[in-house]
């Protein structure tokens, strides 16, 4: 008698794990945006904290104890990695993508998109990467987990001084905030 299929074979599940992944997303998203208390801050799902507070230290933690300490040694050692990376996403990201996207419609198509969003595309290339999405995708890629988890940390602490000066560079607008307070 010969052997059944599944609909899905464990090897093309492995193969496509992202992009299925994304659509059960998508329709858990679709389906929780339906019935509006389910996901909704204070809701039964509790988004707030889940998402916010218990995910990305759930990434951190699993991230962590699935690397080796030498990896991570290994990985912040690596300063031209490091450097590169980091020229990457504060300097080359928004020079060479946010600024001529957002410039290019003012220019090309006047109108097409609101000023707040042209200012918001700028304001996103000059972002630091988010930790999960560095880790996740690395390690979805094949590539070097401990590096992305050095590159996330360092990113998003150098962010708090770089992101702030390429806004005012680029947007030509400062506002006062209670940084001591913030930080504390």
């Amino acid at each position: 008698m010969p052997k059944k299929r599944s609909v899905i074979s464990i090897s093309t599940y492995q193969h496509h794990f992202i992009l299925i992944r994304l659509l059960v997303t998508l329709i858990f998203g679709h389906i929780t945006c339906c019935i509006q208390q389910l996901g909704r801050n204070g809701g039964f799902l509790r988004p707030e904290l889940f998402i916010g507070k218990y995910g990305v230290t759930c990434i951190f933690l699993l991230s962590g104890l699935s690397l080796e300490l030498s990896e991570l040694s290994q990985a912040i050692k690596n300063v031209k990695l490091n450097g590169l990376t980091q020229f990457a996403n504060f300097a080359l990201w928004p020079l060479l993508l946010g600024l001529p996207v957002t410039k290019g419609f003012e220019a090309i198509l006047p109108g097409l998109l609101p000023t707040p969003l042209l200012d918001g595309i700028l304001i996103m290339t000059c972002l630091p990467t988010t930790v999960n999405m560095c880790i996740i995708l690395a390690t979805a890629a094949g590539g070097n987990a401990a590096s992305a988890l050095c590159n996330a940390v360092i990113g998003n602490i150098i962010g708090i001084f770089v992101t702030p000066a390429l806004l005012l560079r680029f947007l030509g607008t400062s506002i006062d905030l209670p940084f001591v307070e913030m930080i504390l």
